[in-house]
């Protein structure tokens, strides 16, 4: 339960609780100062919310189509009035908005969201009038820069959505056009105050939770479109590190995994990697020295991959070298999955056979489920437990497909898998229901 839901529990159960003499008024008084207000954001709201970004963006993509349908037979003079009509109109919303709406979600959102698609249509419209050249990724780039404003200025989780979007689909444009890919950085840093605030506000709110699941879609496909691909490998090294990190911040922001997009996409990343480097293929292709456009062409390249794979590993080996208050055996190995990956393919390079790789892998995963199982099991939490059960099924089951191993013997092992699950989930739900007993 979240801070916010937890003191609402509690102001609902205080009047009873004074009724029954257990909390004076006094007490019941110096709560409520020492809590203060709580925000009750109904589900209603909410749905009034979602009709209006979505009413909003049917208007715009309305607006759109009509003047599309008769753009031909109108004078460029009327053309331009057109153009820049949905461009003004959304701006009127906003002033609206501004002034006497501000304080609702649903307005912000919607005349946010409008203005962001008016901006997109009255450069396309304007462009198309006049026949001003240019590409997709110019015209990506200006429009992303002239709605970036309105996240902060009407305070637009739509538009942040929308945002994010754009400068992702801008980075892969720029990487297959070889064009300006170190602008990234500053659209990236400029959204960051703007999670920040989000994450002050309400760690545990729908915002938040959406726009994490949106970073962990993205996150991986930048870490890509990054990378210059000249130094043999470095996909393992800048994936281990993102999806550590992903892991073990998330795990520090948000202690609630159930609903942790961070914890989650990052643990399922780190185990697919893993389970990736336990194929002899993944290690033999890591002798092939691929570099785009030729190393003589572009000599920084390799450099540059040197440096992104080292601010990722930096970025999962951080939250690693801090150590966690109490002993945490999953957030160490959880940690160490970078360092190995690492020295796994300096060994390589040294002419380590590919087979001793694939064992040191084989033998991370088998200690990382057990322990996570373990660990979940002693602490009484069924997610963890579950989680390690899961990472010894998919080592199984990847292994019994690149093994040759009977069908009756895989048959025996999955079933006896089955009733490990089964028997883990039951001395949990039991455990729990009997401490709640007691607790009674």
């Amino acid at each position: 339960m979240n801070k916010n839901k937890a003191i609402q529990w509690l102001y609902t159960e205080l009047p009873s609780l004074e009724r029954a003499g257990i909390v004076s008024q006094d007490t019941v008084m110096r709560l409520y100062e020492y809590y203060g207000p709580v925000s009750i954001r109904s589900r209603r709201q909410l749905t009034k919310v979602l009709l209006g970004v979505l009413g909003a963006a049917l208007i715009g993509l309305g607006v759109i189509l009509l003047l599309a349908h008769n753009w031909d037979a109108l004078s460029r003079p009327t053309k331009t009035a057109l153009s820049f009509l949905p461009l003004l109109a959304g701006q009127l919303a906003a002033g609206f908005t501004l002034l006497r709406r501000y304080s609702s979600p649903a307005w912000r959102e919607g005349s946010g969201i409008y203005l962001a698609l008016s901006i997109g249509a009255s450069i396309s419209l304007i462009s198309q009038t006049y026949h001003i050249t240019g590409d997709a990724t110019s015209f990506l780039l200006t429009w992303t820069v002239l709605a970036g404003p309105l996240i902060y200025l009407l305070q637009s989780f739509t538009v942040a959505l929308l945002y994010l979007a754009g400068i992702t689909y801008w980075l892969g444009l720029c990487r297959f056009e070889y064009g300006p890919l170190w602008l990234f950085l500053p659209l990236a840093l400029f959204i960051v105050p703007y999670v920040r605030s989000l994450f002050k506000e309400n760690p545990d709110g729908f915002r938040i939770r959406l726009l994490c699941w949106e970073l962990c879609i993205i996150l991986p496909i930048i870490a890509g479109l990054l990378l210059q691909y000249s130094v043999p490998g470095v996909w393992i090294l800048v994936y281990s590190g993102l999806f550590c990190a992903m892991l073990l911040h998330g795990r520090a922001l948000l202690r609630d995994s159930r609903n942790n997009a961070f914890y989650i996409a990052g643990f399922l990343g780190l185990i697919v990697v893993s389970l990736a480097l336990t194929y002899e293929a993944t290690w033999e292709a890591v002798d092939t020295f691929y570099v785009e456009g030729g190393l003589d062409k572009h000599p920084w390249t390799f450099w540059y991959d040197c440096g992104v794979a080292v601010v990722f590993l930096g970025a999962g080996l951080l939250p690693a070298a801090r150590g966690p208050g109490r002993r945490d055996d999953f957030a160490l190995l959880a940690g160490a999955m970078p360092l190995i990956a690492a020295a796994c393919l300096a060994a390589r390079y040294l002419g380590v056979p590919s087979i001793g790789l694939v064992a040191v892998f084989n033998l991370y995963l088998l200690v990382f489920g057990v322990t996570t199982l373990l660990q979940g099991l002693s602490r009484d939490k069924l997610l963890t437990a579950n989680g390690g059960m899961a990472i010894l099924s998919m080592l199984i089951i990847v292994r019994f497909f690149d093994a040759n191993i009977s069908f009756t013997i895989r048959g025996m092992l999955f079933i006896a898998l089955g009733i490990a699950f089964l028997i883990a989930n039951v001395a949990l739900m039991r455990r729990a229901a009997l401490k709640k007993e007691v607790s009674k």
